[in-house]
């Protein structure tokens, strides 16, 4: 099933499992709000917690997108699930190594590699 919002397309996979496409090439600090409210709204409705969110589309992510990166991890462990992100620009790469939050969220080179993490 396919599913698609403001700022993100979802692909679901298994029982539990999706992809989330985000659709914007620039994640602010609005839209970030916009994504953790759209992303709660997805969860509660279809009840999926294993997420892969991809970035490719992504040009720019400030930090407030990576706090909301931390807030939908925070949100998937409290329903017992997890997440992935893939897909990152170098830059991006480069802030979540110099903050460590890869430490904190797992981070894959693509959609298949984050989808067999979240599989495991």
């Amino acid at each position: 099933m396919s599913n698609t919002t403001a700022l993100m397309q979802m692909t679901e996979f298994a029982d539990d499992g999706a992809i989330v496409r985000i659709t914007t090439h620039k994640l602010f600090e609005h839209e970030s709000m916009l994504l953790v409210e759209e992303l709660r709204a997805y969860f509660d409705q279809s009840g999926r917690n294993l997420i892969a969110v991809n970035f490719e589309k992504v040009e720019f992510i400030s930090s407030a997108a990576l706090g909301a990166m931390v807030s939908i991890n925070t949100e998937l462990a409290k329903r017992g699930g997890r997440l992935v992100v893939c897909h990152l620009n170098a830059e991006a790469m480069q802030v979540i190594k110099l903050t460590k939050l890869d430490k904190l969220i797992p981070v894959e080179k693509d959609e298949k590699k984050a989808q067999k993490r979240l599989q495991k």
